[in-house]
């Protein structure tokens, strides 16, 4: 599993050129990518880092179909694709001790430089810490954020910049973020920062916010290090925010943010890294709730909308979009209005109104069941996920969800969706990586997780 990308490189090209005789190429496209790429030689003083948890293929595909078809517009990270703006690549993402990684492990490849074991965070296998991305920025005076809709202190920000055994000490996590001066933290996780510790941040010199009204009132204008935690654990998923009443009046979206944290860090003088997660698409993956994944995927769009405007702006920033692995394995499934037409023309003519169904769900089914819908049955339980997802089931697909457990809820909502899943775990398979701007041309197109650490040092030219 350690062996260098560039073995075997010969082959693959031979392999491509082959490829590209029988079936076509695209030279526009390799054209275009390497001249805007050669364009971006210069040094980047400021690094995005986007990461979409858990994001498979299949979960862009459905979030680009939704806002498309659903609300008419064009997906700002696949339309970076459309223009040839960006150097795409395909990224490996297992870790030291097992093909499907944690985040912890992945993202600590990424801050780290190194494969570790699962559950760990820069910790290596045999016990050395690796030296977090933060503490080296920090040294040459960049500063750093973390942005996340998780808990701030979870295993993806925590690779960044901290160093513990287990991805679970969390609260030794948020001790380090302040030891270690972590500039802007925004995210959930309250429940780990206790009073003495929010203290501490204050006396540090931080802007404390713990709500959205409190964010958007604080004086962005000149740099002040900022703590935001605005939900004692995880944010509410992206469709329970924007619709159960009052939530959203308290909780910012993943681009309000990243706007906060670009209008603070926009002031450092000798550039800054910035990491944003949209945490919550691992977490409906887990949970095989196709809306929620969407609707959290789309906000982790929105979020790059943001960070386009501000590069718009400020040219000397790569930005970075990828994710550290699958989860779920999560896809659009051909569906057929009769099942016994075989091989005619109708046989997917079901597919566009089964996946148009999705627009009427309201709630993810974590707040379903947190809020009682568990304990319901019978013609109860089935008026009210026709009231939160606008389908109505059948007797004994309603005996089926009771409860709201796997595999039957995930069983039950692909016969009305098509949207089907592999499973309620991470996965193994190769993932998206694209960058923009200075320092772009680095990225090989095909990596290994672990060296992307090196490459963003690369392009901000630190030692």
């Amino acid at each position: 599993m350690s062996h260098h990308p560039t073995t075997s490189r010969r082959d693959f090209l031979r392999a491509s050129l082959l490829t590209s005789a029988v079936f076509g190429a695209e030279p526009a496209l390799s054209q275009t990518v390497t001249r805007k790429a050669a364009e971006n030689k210069g040094r980047a003083k400021n690094v995005i880092f986007m990461v979409s948890d858990g994001m498979n293929m299949g979960a862009l595909s459905l979030a680009k179909l939704y806002r498309g078809m659903v609300e008419e517009k064009k997906s700002h990270w696949l339309q970076l694709y459309r223009e040839r703006a960006v150097v795409r690549c395909l990224a490996e993402t297992y870790s030291a001790n097992s093909i499907v990684t944690d985040s912890a492990a992945a993202a600590s490849a990424w801050g780290g430089g190194q494969r570790i074991n699962n559950g760990t965070i820069n910790v290596t296998p045999d016990g050395k810490l690796l030296t977090p991305l933060q503490n080296k920025l920090q040294k040459q005076g960049i500063r750093t954020g973390l942005v996340s809709t998780a808990t701030i202190t979870h295993a993806t920000p925590a690779g960044f910049a901290a160093n513990v055994n287990s991805r679970g000490e969390e609260n030794e996590i948020a001790q380090q973020y302040l030891d270690r001066r972590v500039d802007v933290l925004l995210g959930g996780g309250k429940k780990f920062f206790s009073p003495e510790l929010r203290g501490k941040f204050t006396a540090a010199g931080y802007d404390v916010a713990d709500s959205r009204e409190g964010l958007t009132k604080l004086d962005h204008s000149t740099f002040k290090p900022l703590l935001g935690l605005f939900s004692d654990g995880y944010h509410a998923f992206d469709i329970d925010r924007k619709n159960v009443p009052g939530l959203a009046d308290t909780l910012p979206s993943l681009a309000e943010m990243a706007r906060s944290a670009l209008d603070r860090l926009q002031h450092a003088s000798d550039g800054f890294f910035l990491m944003v997660e949209g945490a919550r698409i691992d977490h409906a993956g887990h949970a095989n709730d196709a809306a929620a994944s969407i609707h959290d995927q789309l906000a982790f769009d929105d979020a790059v909308g943001v960070v386009l405007e501000f590069i718009a702006k400020n040219p000397d920033t790569l930005l970075v979009i990828t994710t550290d692995h699958g989860c779920g394995g999560i896809q659009m499934n051909g569906v057929s209005a009769n099942a016994n037409q075989g091989f005619a023309p109708g046989l997917y003519n079901a597919s566009t109104p089964s996946f148009l169904r999705l627009k009427e769900f309201t709630r993810s089914t974590e707040w379903m069941k947190q809020n009682g819908v568990d304990g319901l049955s019978g013609p109860k339980l089935g008026e009210t996920l026709k009231q939160y997802s606008g389908l109505t089931f059948t007797g004994d697909q309603i005996k089926s969800l009771q409860g709201l457990k796997l595999p039957a809820t995930s069983d039950a909502f692909k016969q009305h969706t098509g949207v089907g899943w592999t499973s309620a775990n991470h996965t193994s398979e190769l993932v998206e990586f694209c960058a923009l701007g200075p320092g772009s041309h680095l990225f090989s197109p095909y990596l290994w997780n672990y060296e992307v650490h090196n490459l963003l040092l690369r392009a901000m030219e630190v030692a």
